[in-house]
C-alpha cells in the first residue's frame, strides 16, 4: 500500500446574511447558517456578528 495524503481542507466564511440582532448564541447561529447552506457557524468580533464557515 502507498502512502496516505493527508489534505488539509480551508475553511471560507461570510457574515451571515439572515441572522438578525447581537450573536449571543453559537448554537443559533450555527442554526440559521445551516438553513443558508452552510456547514455551520459562530459569534465573533466586539459587535457579535454571525459569521457561517464552509469547506471550500
Amino acid at each position: 500500500m502507498g502512502p496516505t495524503m493527508m489534505v488539509e481542507a480551508r475553511t471560507c466564511e461570510s457574515q451571515s446574511h439572515r441572522f438578525k440582532g447581537p450573536c449571543l448564541s453559537d448554537t443559533n447561529c450555527g442554526s440559521v447558517c445551516h438553513n443558508e447552506g452552510f456547514t455551520g457557524g459562530n459569534c465573533r468580533g466586539f459587535r457579535r456578528r454571525c459569521f457561517c464557515t464552509k469547506h471550500c
